[in-house]
């Protein structure tokens, strides 16, 4: 049973997961030829777990690089009586199957057929390399059985460098920041919960003051999570200690806002212990990953006219496209804004 299929052209070369559908390692060609892998996996991904440990399923297992997300967050609160769905969905922990002939290496199509207790029938996506740029084109197809509103979400993830602050992300624009209403791991969040921000450079942190967030890692452990709120649907995330820039665009009208996942060695128990480095991407219509109920339902973020969910149809699937890619530091970025979104 295959386990992973190739994505090959003219810059880059990758692969899809079988598992999750998730896109990655990806090794872009840049104009300087050289070739740079901006995608996290989970460090024991291929790790055999110690005996007094369970074996590791579904996305815990197996995450990497970027992936689709129905729905987007928490499986705490069902909208159906049956149905109660594990962590950013279920296509994100089970097996998805190829649906071109693979004849075009630079393409990859999958499916994912969900189970029928939901209001989700399927999921598809499409991989393609960008022939002559070292990036790639990704389309989402989401149909349901039965009209629903739900939180949607991508999931980028990406390495960090070891170097405190060789990391820069560019947030775009966005209308304001909110930081999560809790602590994301207790007592290793620095970020301080449910506050306000208009500056990425200036978080408010949980022992007072502020703390900057566009520079990573952090110098001290922390798991945090943000929301930038009424994004222009762009977000630049340089890597300094190996002078490339990944890019990521995609429609702000679908997907307004994005949550930064900052894996910064917060995690201590069994697999992170620790040695997790990551920073998560996600466009989203979401509130944080809190979940169905409390994305549908009134919250701080929809209650300022930003959406968090969306109403899906069964005769009108919906259509995600968006791209990303990588250019060298010291160019202008490269990756524009597909024409589709216009």
């Amino acid at each position: 049973m295959t386990n992973v299929w190739p994505l090959v052209w003219s810059h880059g070369r990758g692969w899809v997961e079988a598992v999750g559908g998730m896109l990655g390692p990806v090794h872009f060609r840049l104009p300087d030829d050289r070739e740079v892998q901006p995608f996290a996996v989970f460090p024991w991904a291929d790790e055999t777990p110690p005996p007094e440990q369970p074996v590791l399923t579904g996305l815990i297992s197996r995450g990497r690089g970027e992936w689709p997300c129905v729905p987007f967050g928490q499986g705490s609160g069902p909208v159906d009586a049956e149905w109660d769905p594990p962590i950013h969905g279920e296509a994100a922990h089970n097996r998805w199957h190829r649906i071109d002939n693979g004849e075009d290496p630079s393409r990859v199509r999958v499916r994912y057929h969900c189970a029928t207790a939901g209001p989700v029938a399927s999921l598809e996506r499409h991989v393609s390399g960008i022939d002559g740029e070292p990036g790639i084109d990704c389309r989402l197809i989401v149909r349901v059985r039965r009209p629903c509103a739900l939180p949607v979400g991508l999931h980028p993830t990406l390495r960090m460098p070891a170097r405190p602050g060789g990391l820069v992300i560019n947030p775009g624009t966005f209308a304001f920041g909110l930081t999560y209403p809790e602590e994301v791991e207790p007592g290793r969040d620095v970020v301080a919960s449910a506050r306000e921000f208009a500056d990425l450079a200036a978080v408010p942190r949980r022992d007072g003051g502020a703390v900057d967030l566009r520079t990573l890692p952090l110098a001290e452990s922390s798991e945090s999570l943000v929301q930038l709120c009424g994004s222009d649907g762009q977000v630049d995330v340089t890597n300094l200690d190996e002078a490339y820039r990944f890019s990521l665009r995609w429609d702000p009208r679908q997907l307004p806002s994005y949550v930064l996942w900052i894996s910064n060695a917060g995690r201590r128990n069994w697999p992170w212990n620790g040695r997790h480095y990551a920073l998560g991407v996600e466009p989203v219509c979401a509130a944080f990953d809190l979940g169905v109920s409390a994305s549908v339902g009134a919250n701080a973020i929809s209650a300022r006219a930003i959406p968090t969910s969306l109403s899906l149809r069964p005769e009108v699937p919906l259509v995600i496209d968006y791209r990303l890619g990588v250019s060298t530091a010291s160019e202008p970025t490269s990756l524009s804004i597909a024409p589709y979104f216009s």
